[in-house]
């Protein structure tokens, strides 16, 4: 992709020769280190190929003294675009104004985009960095960005780790928040059942066990306190860890109703445009949207880019409206089953993926308007749930 704009630069030609010629013409160029690009043969034997304009030149002067005959096609680039504009000085200037805009707004930031996954929404960290000198349009010699990193930290006590990597005109940021550390946190916390089954076995990290094996529990008993007592008596708190394995009952149900709507779109779709010239937004043109249309909405930006891999500090926002309406539908018995055990099979997988199944009972029941369809399971797990403890 960089080669295809230095070859724009350069210029470059499509040159043709005879199919009889072809063979001497390649070894000829291998031979004096000619390179050429784009190389296809026709069905009539005729051999095309690109040069830049400075290896034509070279091949023009050898050939000079041989009798293989080449035609140029036509030429390419910027050295075509001045010959053909020389007698135009005022599109001349402006093309020596527009390669120097471009120079020099290479000098500056043009996007910063945040690449990691966080809570915090990526707008808020942009602005913040803003506040810190980092922002579309700041010179980039003007921005120590490992003092920006280190100043960050200090203001945003949120986060415990950032960097700002410059990949052209783009400020990509990796940051990491503390609180994604949650299992180092200090926090102090109990265990407690999120189901109740019977004790099988159990393993305490940290805290104080309150079960054994073999007892019965109910759901939000406590199993492991994170109140602890020395030795002298008295108390402290911890962060407490363990698991604890159990043999737990329990029924899963999920109703599908014979008489359901859908969402159908009708084909019809109207757009809105703007455009965006760094940090700065103004309405281009739009679609005229219907008042009372029913829609989803659709946000792309797409930036334009130079050379194939230059982004420029201008995109064109446009928000994508597809009009759909809701159709009253009804299911089958066998398509509501179906459905059913498709909505089933998402439930145990969404809340029981880390569980041995040892025994399942399935209960189908078909009323005048719905299907239900009962699972009930009989499953070993971890049974544990941090509760916070409460220590003010």
């Amino acid at each position: 992709m960089a080669f295809s704009g230095v070859k724009w630069l350069w210029g470059y030609r499509l040159i043709s020769c005879e199919g009889k010629s072809s063979a001497r013409l390649i070894n000829l160029m291998t031979d004096r280190g000619i390179d050429y690009f784009g190389l296809r043969v026709d069905e009539n034997g005729e051999m095309r190929f690109f040069l830049l304009e400075k290896e034509y030149k070279i091949l023009t002067s050898i050939l000079d003294k041989s009798d293989i005959k080449v035609y140029s096609v036509y030429g390419r680039g910027l050295p075509f675009v001045i010959k053909q504009r020389r007698n135009r000085a005022g599109l001349l200037l402006g093309l020596v104004i527009y390669l120097a805009l471009i120079y020099t707004s290479s000098l500056f930031v043009w996007d910063i985009r945040v690449v990691s996954d966080t809570d915090t929404p990526h707008n808020i960290i942009i602005k913040n960095l803003e506040a810190l000198g980092c922002c579309e349009g700041a010179y980039l010699k003007s921005i120590d960005f490992e003092n920006l990193c280190i100043d960050y930290l200090d203001r945003y006590s949120d986060f415990s780790w950032i960097s700002v990597n410059m990949q052209g005109t783009v400020a990509y940021v990796e940051i990491q928040e503390k609180r994604l550390y949650g299992e180092q946190a200090n926090t102090p916390r109990n265990l407690i059942a999120a189901y109740g089954g019977i004790i099988e076995d159990y393993s305490v990290y940290e805290g104080r066990s309150h079960v054994k094996s073999g007892n019965v529990v109910k759901k939000g008993d406590l199993l492991v306190s994170g109140i602890l007592e020395d030795k002298d008596g008295e108390l402290r708190v911890c962060r407490a860890r363990g698991e604890v394995m159990a043999t737990v009952d329990l029924s899963l149900s999920v109703e599908v109703p014979y008489n359901y709507q859908k969402q159908v779109y009708t084909g019809r779709s109207y757009e809105k445009n703007r455009l965006r010239f760094f940090n700065i937004t103004f309405p281009y043109f739009s679609d005229k949207i219907p008042r009372d249309i029913t829609c989803t909405t659709l946000n792309q930006t797409q930036a334009a880019v130079l050379f194939e891999r230059i982004e420029l500090p201008l995109s064109l926002e446009k928000q994508v409206y597809r009009e759909y309406t809701v159709k009253d539908l009804v299911y089958s018995a066998d398509e509501a089953k179906a459905a059913a055990h498709r909505l089933m099979e998402k439930k145990v997988a969404d809340e029981l993926s880390r569980a041995e199944l040892l025994n399942t009972e399935t209960v189908e029941k078909q009323t005048e308007s719905s299907y239900i369809l009962t699972l009930n399971i009989k499953c070993r797990m971890d049974i544990t749930k941090p509760a916070d403890i409460e220590t003010q």
